[in-house]
């Protein structure tokens, strides 16, 4: 995989139809949120929101399998956290705490994928650079969000490559999984860092510096649908804070 694969989901055409919201607008939107998730006990209104977070998702057309998976993953923590919970002699119900902790977790888990699902490198580049985040931090921030899938496709090209050799290990065998996980990591940082050669000779090929730029490609503007929302976001954060 070279520099070329790696660079091909910043093309602004493929984001041209993505902007329903403002990337700006998203941050107020999930930090409000988290605000309540966190700060509110009442399950009405974590469940209302679970359900908030769950139709973003499903917009942004995130696999099914993948959500399973990883509910069932947060499931088997909520449920580690409440029984530890219990054993502390917590003053709440069992059952109370465990639906507590997992619409805590899977509401910040769904809100987290559905940015990530619905804001491109490109458009966070640009967000942050217009909050006046420092250049050199966006950037690097931007370059660790597109390593993302380019170590994820890589680990699946390794894995493929370790099934077609038999370098499988059996169900339950501990030892055997471990040196097999030992055997697909060592290739997996190999690639990475001669990725990231490549990324770095480009870059300075290019000349590339980390500052603030001053044309876009693309740009990025507040609406008056992104302020009504971040008006709403903020108003209800502080209502839950407030009355709950």
């Amino acid at each position: 995989m070279g520099v070329t694969d790696m660079c091909e989901g910043i093309m602004p055409d493929k984001y041209a139809n993505h902007f329903y919201l403002d990337p700006r607008t998203k941050l107020v939107f999930i930090l409000a949120l988290i605000i309540m998730v966190l700060y509110t006990s009442n399950l009405y209104i974590l469940v209302s929101l679970t359900y908030i977070s769950l139709v973003l998702v499903i917009i942004s057309r995130m696999k099914f399998i993948k959500f399973i998976r990883t509910f069932i993953f947060l499931t088997i923590f909520s449920v580690l956290a409440a029984l530890f919970a219990f054993l502390t002699n917590i003053t709440y119900n069992p059952y109370f705490t465990f639906t507590l902790i997992e619409c805590r977790f899977v509401t910040s888990f769904l809100m987290i994928t559905w940015f990530f699902r619905t804001t491109t490198p490109y458009e966070l580049a640009i967000a942050l650079e217009k909050m006046y985040i420092p250049a050199k931090f966006t950037w690097f921030l931007t370059t660790i969000y597109q390593f993302i899938p380019t170590l994820t496709k890589e680990a699946q090209k390794i894995n493929e490559i370790r099934k077609i050799k038999g370098l499988t290990a059996k169900k339950w065998n501990i030892k055997q999984s471990f040196h097999v996980l030992k055997k697909s990591f060592n290739p997996l940082v190999t690639n990475s860092i001669n990725t990231g050669i490549d990324l770095a000779e480009v870059m300075v090929i290019k000349g590339f510096q980390p500052r603030r730029r001053i044309t876009y490609t693309l740009d990025l503007k507040i609406k008056i649908f992104d302020v009504l929302v971040m008006i709403l976001a903020c108003t209800t954060a502080i209502l839950t804070i407030i009355f709950f």
